[in-house]
């Protein structure tokens, strides 16, 4: 907590001021010496298909080729007790139906979502980022690849919204390394919401609109459709709102490419 004081001097200009300024600030934890890269994965450079022509355009449409330079990711969606590491007052208002300490933390903004990540030293993945890091180069398909079975299901979605989250890495890891890209919890990422970003050319490195009114989310719920869990599909939300029981987020890391 940092104090501003700013005291009135009698007859100087009549009076300044006089009052006491209290700021709060989100402080790293003390003490937290492991690496940033620890429980992320290292998704190498290169081009891929993004998107998913049958969704439409607001939510794959149309599929375009993308490059990315190489870049880490959690494995994991960010939980409860991660964040309230830094934001302890949240325990106060987890969702109900992800209360579990090591359960995907959601009823948070867009916004506390990219803070969390920039006071740890990362990012929110780019929505081209995410989306390279959940699937196997076709969007249509799940992260595993064709066909979801809900009586033998590979990932937390398809369910009654009564049903809950279960906790990060309950389910096999893709075969990049990460969790929970399928369901679960819908996932932010850094991109404004925008049907009208995509070009003929290759993008480099895309990291959306400038400016928006929605952001976008991926990768499906627990409650959601089973289609909004495949790699291509993408959803959106206004990013001030705390109320979604079933949105959280990972972060990401830029690498700079080695040059031989």
């Amino acid at each position: 907590m940092s104090f501003l004081r700013i005291f009135c001097i009698p007859g100087l200009l009549k009076c300044l001021c006089l009052g006491v300024i209290f700021v709060n600030w989100a402080q790293p934890v003390s003490g937290q010496e492991l690496s940033i890269a620890e429980d992320m994965v290292q998704i190498p450079g290169g081009t891929f298909k993004r998107g998913c022509n049958r969704f439409g355009p607001q939510h794959g449409a149309p599929e375009q080729k993308v490059h990315l330079d190489v870049f880490l990711i959690d494995k994991f969606e960010v939980t409860n007790i991660q964040f309230e590491k830094l934001f302890p007052e949240h325990f106060l208002r987890r969702s109900i139906f992800s209360d579990c300490d090591n359960c995907p933390v959601s009823k948070l903004s867009w916004y506390e979502a990219a803070d969390y990540c920039h006071l740890i030293g990362k990012a929110l993945p780019s929505e081209a980022q995410w989306e390279r890091a959940a699937g196997n180069g076709d969007g249509c398909q799940f992260p595993w690849g064709e066909g979801f079975d809900l009586m033998n299901p590979l990932a937390r979605g398809g369910l009654k919204l009564s049903d809950k989250a279960s906790a990060v890495g309950s389910f096999t890891a893709n075969s990049n390394g990460t969790h929970d890209m399928a369901g679960n919890v819908w996932e932010w990422v850094a991109d404004w919401f925008s049907v009208k970003f995509y070009y003929a050319d290759i993008l480099h490195n895309p990291r959306g609109p400038t400016r928006g009114v929605m952001k976008v989310r991926r990768g499906g719920s627990w409650s959601d459709s089973v289609v909004a869990m495949t790699s291509g599909y993408r959803d959106w939300s206004y990013p001030l709102s705390r109320g979604f029981n079933d949105i959280g987020f990972r972060c990401a890391i830029n690498l700079k490419p080695t040059r031989d």
